[in-house]
């Protein structure tokens, strides 16, 4: 229907045509001859009809992408929209992960809850451990918005201040809740509205912030029960699945084994997102992982027990860095990939599984394969500046002087790295031999490294059976990823959406194979990603993508922790 010349209500002239309408077209039947409710026909017929969209209306719009008619554009979330329009309610439906969530420009729903001069809303979050310190994009802190923002008047920067501390006593919130009801009433009221007003202080707490003691005077049905009662038109047609923002060509690589120095996390350790990690990880691991990052020794930081389930915690610590001012890159990332134990922290990233299932993995995996480096001495050596073809021959070679005690030698390629650079793992003796062949063929590197043993050979099949079970178990906790994941195994990449069944056997096999680091990063740049994030300690991933494309290295970024 047309709209009146005030331009907000309509014309209820039903049978009237205009041109441009699309109800009324000459030789179509009225509009007017449909049964159709009265808010089908006229649903904005005067401003003050009492249809309006409430708060959680507001933030589910929101979540779906759709604000306003507008998209969602600053990344709104509940606990935001529960700061903005002091809703209690639903601050206390959102998850940590809501309370803690960032808009575009950075800001926390405290930021929200200060701007908007909702004290409640502030002691919330205080209550509920959210971030209530960090700052948003611009440098400003909660702290700091209580004394820039001019949206508040001096006695609401006082309950504000309370309220950040913790402090704010049932009566300050109720003079606070009351103030702000007073503050918005129009002026010039007639003495009658306003002792009208004042008398309805309770119900307005109730109906404005889901705050104070008053009772309906009858009972608000449920969800459940107003369905029940099917006294309300509703339509069969589902809502059409929300529509995705287009991935970024962007790809997350994480590091693994090797990457770890004493001080990591040092710079972030009080992130509350970190915080929570940490706390979690002390319950699974069974011991202090952040004590062994921060203050070593490096030697029990080395340990393959000990290294990955740390190397984890710390790359998935960098992704919480990063999405502080990167957060859009981080959920819109068009592929992830780790480097051996890195390929769990780019699983994880990558939505397969939660923080906590997956530490739970990468455990088994560390104390697997610890227990198998116990078995039979062996070692790991990096070589670089001989092509793949003579490499194998050096192995072979090796691998034929080294035949005591009739034990069947074992020497091989484990990781290719770059072009000319891999390490090759197998037993201690021969791994030495490959290393003196090596240099006596001109290579310009062949050491032993500190790895800790002979990783994706065969000398890992009794840590991939204990692992391969492991996955099993938690396959049915596994969803498809949100982006693509590029698999150590294969260098190629499975598709996001794709079921955790049809590639549970790529990291079953991962431990005895080789991990084809330079195949991974050259089929990204194939798949078209342009800019590479290492996140994660060091900057090892980085050194290796100069080596295998300088365009790519141009557009590599550290994010490290």
């Amino acid at each position: 229907m047309p709209y009146n010349e005030d331009g907000e209500t309509w014309d209820l002239a039903y049978n009237k045509f205009t041109e441009g309408m699309a109800e009324n077209k000459p030789g179509h039947k009225s509009f007017n001859q449909y049964k159709l409710p009265k808010w089908v026909k006229h649903p904005m017929s005067h401003p003050f009809s009492g249809l309006f969209i409430d708060c959680p209306s507001y933030a589910y719009a929101c979540l779906n992408g759709a604000q306003d008619g507008l998209t969602n554009y600053l990344n709104l979330g509940p606990g935001h929209v529960a700061g903005i329009f002091g809703d209690m309610e639903m601050l206390a439906a959102c998850s940590t992960a809501e309370l803690n969530a960032r808009t575009l420009n950075g800001e926390t729903p405290a930021h929200f809850a200060i701007s908007y001069g909702h004290p409640w809303i502030l002691q919330g979050l205080v209550e509920r451990g959210a971030d209530t310190t960090s700052p948003a994009s611009n440098g400003v802190t909660p702290e700091q918005l209580i004394y820039s923002s001019n949206r508040n008047h001096t006695i609401e920067r006082e309950y504000l201040e309370a309220a950040l501390k913790g402090e704010l006593t049932e009566k300050k919130n109720v003079q606070a809740q009351e103030y702000k009801l007073k503050k918005w009433r129009a002026e010039g009221l007639d003495t009658l509205a306003e002792e009208f007003l004042d008398g309805q202080k309770q119900k307005q707490r109730l109906h404005m912030f889901k705050m104070g003691d008053f009772q309906m005077p009858y009972e608000i049905p449920s969800a459940q029960d107003a369905k029940a009662k099917n006294d309300v038109p509703s339509s069969a047609v589902a809502w059409p699945p929300a529509k995705k923002k287009k991935a970024l060509p962007v790809a997350l690589l994480f590091p693994g084994q090797g990457s770890q120095y004493v001080g990591m996390l040092k710079d972030c350790i009080n992130l509350p997102s970190v915080q929570a990690m940490l706390t979690t990880a002390q319950q699974v691991l069974g011991w202090d992982v952040q004590e062994l990052m921060l203050q070593g020794p490096e030697e029990k930081l080395s340990e393959t027990k000990h290294c990955q389930p740390a190397m984890f915690i710390a790359g998935m610590a960098a992704v919480e860095v990063m999405k502080q001012t990167k957060r859009e890159l981080v959920d819109r990332c068009q592929a992830v990939a780790g480097l051996s134990l890195g390929e769990y922290t780019a699983i994880c990233a990558a939505g397969v599984l939660s923080f906590e299932d997956c530490l739970g993995l990468v455990k088994v995996r560390a104390e697997a394969m610890q227990l198998a480096t116990e078995l039979v001495p062996q070692s790991m050596c990096s070589v670089a500046g001989k092509d793949r073809i003579t490499l194998e021959k050096l192995c072979a070679d090796a691998r034929a002087a080294d035949t005591k005690d009739g034990v069947e030698p074992i020497c091989q390629i484990a990781n290719v790295l770059f072009p000319a650079g891999f390490t090759c793992a197998g037993n201690k003796s021969t791994v030495d031999k490959l290393c003196v062949l090596a240099m006596e063929a001109k290579a310009l590197q062949a050491r032993v490294i500190k790895a800790g043993g002979a990783f994706h050979t065969p000398l890992m099949q009794p840590a991939q059976e204990q692992l391969s079970k492991a996955l099993s178990e938690v396959l049915p906790k596994m969803k498809p990823p949100r982006c693509a994941i590029y698999f150590n195994l294969t260098g190629k990449r499975v598709q996001a959406g794709t079921p955790p069944s049809e590639f549970i056997d790529l990291m079953k096999k991962q431990l005895t194979g080789e991990v084809l680091w330079e195949q991974t990063v050259r089929q990204m740049i194939m798949d078209q990603v342009k800019d590479f994030y290492e996140v994660g300690p060091l900057k090892q991933i980085k050194s290796m993508i100069k080596r295998i494309d300088q365009d790519a290295f141009k557009r590599t970024e550290n994010i490290s922790v």
